[in-house]
C-alpha cells in the first residue's frame, strides 16, 4: 500500500496529524506486531477495553505482562528490535515533503508505541510526534507500566497540544485516521480523512 495525499493545499490547511497504526504503519497496530511475535491473543483485553471495563493504563499494563510472562528480562533494545522490521506504507516521506512546500506541519498523534512513531518522524520529516511508551527501569528493563500520552478515548486532547504550540486552530488543522478512536481527533479538525477505514464510525465521521 502507498500513501498518496491529494488534498488541495491551499493557505488554510496549517497542521496534519496523522494518526500511525493502521494509516503509517501498513499493520493493524504497533502493540499487535508485538504480541504476534510472542504469539500472544489479547483479544479479551482488547474486549474489556472497548467496553470499558478497563481504562488506557490497564490496558497497556495487561499487554506488557503478556509479554513480561514469555520473557521476564525483556529490556526495551528487544522491543526496539522486535519493532524495526514493521512494515511502513510507501509515500510517506514524499507526502511530508509536500505538506511542508505549502507551509503545513506534519505531526504523528498515535496511541501506539512511540519507538515505532520516533523512527517514523525521523526517517520521514515529521515536525514532532505523541505515543505511548513503555516504562523502563534505570537499565532499560521493562517494568510492566506503560506511559500514557494519547489516551485513546480522547486523542483530540492530545492533537490540542500540536495546535497549542504551532498556533493553529481547528479550522485550519486536517486529521487522518483509520478506526473509530481518531473520531475524537476528528471533532477538533476542520477537515477529517478516513484513510484505509477499518470500521463505520470511522467512515461516517
Amino acid at each position: 500500500m502507498r500513501f498518496e495525499f491529494y488534498l488541495n493545499m491551499e493557505p488554510q490547511w496549517g497542521l496534519i496529524a496523522f494518526d500511525m497504526d493502521g494509516v503509517l504503519v501498513d499493520y493493524t497496530s504497533s502493540w499487535t506486531w508485538v504480541h504476534d511475535h510472542f504469539k500472544i491473543d489479547n483479544e479479551a483485553t482488547l474486549i474489556d477495553y472497548i467496553e470499558g471495563r478497563i481504562d488506557d493504563r490497564e490496558f497497556m499494563r495487561r499487554d506488557i505482562g503478556k509479554w513480561i510472562k514469555i520473557k521476564a528480562d525483556i529490556h526495551r533494545s528487544d522491543i526496539e528490535r522486535i519493532l524495526e522490521p514493521v512494515p511502513i506504507i510507501n509515500g510517506i516521506s514524499e507526502t511530508v515533503k509536500e505538506l511542508h512546500r505549502h507551509g503545513a506541519k506534519a505531526v504523528i498523534v498515535s496511541g501506539g508505541l512511540d519507538m515505532t512513531a520516533r523512527r517514523i518522524a525521523k526517517n520521514h520529516g515529521f515536525d514532532g510526534y505523541l505515543a505511548n511508551g513503555l516504562e523502563c527501569d534505570p537499565k532499560g528493563m521493562l517494568t510492566g507500566e506503560g506511559v500514557l500520552r494519547v489516551d485513546l478515548t480522547n486523542k483530540g486532547k492530545a492533537l490540542r497540544y500540536f495546535q497549542d504550540i504551532y498556533g493553529v486552530e481547528e479550522t485550519r488543522t486536517v486529521a487522518i485516521g483509520n478506526s473509530f478512536v481518531d473520531v475524537s481527533m476528528f471533532s477538533a479538525s476542520g477537515l477529517s480523512i478516513a484513510f484505509n477505514p477499518i470500521d463505520d464510525h470511522v467512515q461516517k465521521n
